[in-house]
């Protein structure tokens, strides 16, 4: 039986494009990143995640609950470093953006990615406002995805499904589900 981390990449790579360019929203300690990369040697992957600590988390993050939106520095500076540390083994074809994830999207230019894969703010308001951001960055034809979709743990309620329902039902999109509660919907 696979793990997580590997059903979670599984579903991403099934989607992506040779030479893909794909941008991973919460990488927390960098596994499911290096997965990527292993696995597709031709991808170049961007890792964004904040990395803050608790009290600069935003309101309705931290008001999950989620464990992730809930730690402290020594934690949080942990994570950070063993994402760093999986990156560098990857020169060239991973890049660690340690930053809120609307200010990493506007750092790229409209249509340039084939996929971006968001597991960080889940918040209903989170995952509406990244949708909305990185959204106009995937060039058409290409991928917006997540986890957390549908996840039957009272502890992963957070505003996922309905944040990612309205979306695709306000935008006409259709959105497969696939292992590890992923959701992706082609733009």
């Amino acid at each position: 039986m696979s793990r997580p981390f590997e059903q979670r990449g599984g579903a991403i790579i099934r989607r992506l494009p040779r030479d893909a360019r794909v941008v991973e929203v919460g990488v927390l300690i960098g596994i499911l990143s290096e997965y990527l990369l292993r696995n597709r040697m031709d991808i170049t992957l961007y890792m964004v995640d904040s990395w803050l600590e608790a009290d600069e988390q935003p309101e309705q993050y931290r008001a999950t609950r989620d464990v992730h939106a809930n730690h402290e520095r020594k934690i949080v500076r942990d994570h950070r470093a063993q994402a760093e540390n999986r990156a560098r083994h990857f020169h060239g074809r991973a890049m660690v953006l340690p930053m809120p994830s609307l200010a990493a999207a506007t750092r790229f230019n409209d249509g340039e990615l084939d996929l971006v894969f968001l597991d960080a703010d889940h918040s209903y308001a989170g995952v509406s406002a990244d949708i909305a951001a990185w959204l106009p960055k995937i060039k058409p034809g290409g991928w917006i995805g997540g986890h957390d979709y549908e996840n039957p743990d009272p502890a992963f309620r957070f505003g996922v499904t309905e944040a990612v329902d309205e979306w695709a039902k306000a935008s006409g999109r259709k959105i497969e589900t696939d292992a590890n509660f992923t959701w992706f919907a082609r733009v």
